[in-house]
Parts: structure tokens; sequence; C-alpha cells
């Protein structure tokens, strides 16, 4: 089970950054109309997301996460945001590597809004990054056409 978790993560992971390497440079920070976030925020809040949920909940890594900066510190370049997402990457496949199949059964060790095992909250944060993944790739292609 946890290297098929590991092997999802790094697949999306993988297409989060393809996607956010063929978006278009000048148009990394932009909101149009109808949308609420732009490619570099959604890069941004997967990295915190996961280097929380993961790292801090399963890896006790210590990140600091700052939620609210995640959806307004615009401007970084793109180079740095694909630095972050695959460092996060390696987070990942480090800290799922060093789990027990038996720890998947745990009750997840931070506060959430359901009483998650680590299994089921581990697909939780796959299915969040799927759908941000989709986001970022329509943004991408409707940005992308002119």
């Amino acid at each position: 089970m946890i290297d098929d978790l590991i092997f999802l993560f790094r697949r999306d992971l993988d297409a989060f950054i393809q996607n956010l390497e063929a978006f278009p440079d000048d148009k990394l920070w932009d909101v149009p109309e109808g949308v609420k976030n732009s490619g570099g925020i959604l890069a941004q809040h997967i990295v915190g997301n996961l280097n929380y949920y993961i790292g801090v909940g399963l890896g006790n890594t210590g990140y600091k996460r700052n939620r609210p900066r995640e959806f307004t510190h615009t401007g970084r370049p793109k180079n740095e945001l694909i630095n972050e997402l695959l460092n996060t990457q390696e987070m990942i496949e480090e800290v799922l590597g060093n789990l027990s199949e038996d720890a998947l059964e745990n009750d997840y060790p931070l506060t959430v809004s359901y009483d998650y095992t680590t299994r089921r909250f581990l697909f939780h944060l796959y299915g969040h990054l799927s759908y941000h993944l989709g986001q970022l790739n329509y943004l991408r292609r409707m940005l992308s056409s002119g």
C-alpha cells in the first residue's frame, strides 16, 4: 500500500511540475475572471499542504506552514516553485518510505476535521493534490491559448 501511495504522489507531483514548467512565465501569477487562484498560488498551496500534513504530521520534519501566505505571496520565480515541489516530492518519498504498513491503520496524528486513519488521510491528501493538479492544468491551457 505504501509503495502505491508513493507512486501516486510521485506521478501527480511530476505532472504538477510539468504543467508548471509549461506555464507561460508572464501568466504564472495571473488570475483570470472566474478563477480564484493563479498557477503560482496553487503551487505554493500544494507545497505547504503536503509539507505540513505529511512532513510534520508523519515525519516530524519541523516544517513551519504559513497557510495565509500561500494565497497572498506572489511574483516568485517559477524555478523556485519547481524546486520546492521537487523537495516536497523527495520528502514524501522519504517519510512514506519510513512508515510501516501497520502504521497506516493508526489514527492520523494531527488534528483534522474528521477522525482519520493515516491511510485514509493519505488518500485524502492525494485527492487534494489531484484536484489542484486538474485546476493547474486547466488554467495553464486557458492562459496558453491566448
